[in-house]
């Protein structure tokens, strides 16, 4: 083996031991959790659910739907999509969350799945993301401009926080913070 493939291999498998490590690096930042410990770990495992190491739907489940594989999926992730995008703010109607003076439930939607409700004197919230990205990382999945008009600060104090899944457009972990 010639002296140049020698050293075209050392620095190709140095490029895989970095990715490696900065992938793994990147995981372990705190917006992805982590693995259940002590107390936490074994009321998990008292759950009729959780069987070998894992959460167990009760029916299958596929993974894809079907008819549809991974090679389509990607693809279709790879057209370019025209007018996807607002081409101007989304218009928005901000309400005094904290003051809502009201004997009927009132909703307050903030698109997508992110909600507020209050019911018989009770706050709801479902699904919060308001940190600006359906992401755990601020470069990436950006809310359209309109659709972000809420803080956390907005709020009045919730009775009741309502995830319906650990999906980043769900499950904001800048607002659970």
């Amino acid at each position: 083996m010639s002296q140049k493939v020698k050293k075209t291999m050392l620095i190709f498998m140095m490029m895989i031991a970095v990715a490696a490590v900065g992938g793994y690096s990147f995981m372990q930042l705190s917006q992805f959790g982590q693995n259940p410990t002590g107390e936490r770990l074994e009321r998990i495992k008292k759950s009729p659910h959780y069987q070998d190491g894992s959460f167990k739907n009760r029916h299958f489940t596929p993974e894809l739907a079907e008819g549809t594989n991974y090679w389509d999926i990607l693809k279709a992730y790879m057209v370019k999509v025209e007018n996807k995008e607002p081409k101007q703010p989304l218009p928005s109607v901000k309400t005094d969350l904290k003051n809502i003076q009201s004997d009927k439930p009132v909703l307050a939607w903030f698109g997508h799945s992110s909600y507020f409700l209050k019911i018989e004197g009770k706050t709801i919230l479902v699904d919060p993301v308001f940190s600006g990205h359906a992401s755990p990382v601020s470069f990436f999945l950006a809310n359209y401009a309109g659709s972000n008009v809420y803080s956390v600060e907005d709020f009045p104090e919730i009775d009741v926080l309502v995830i319906s899944h650990d999906h980043y457009d769900h499950l904001d972990y800048e607002t659970v913070k």
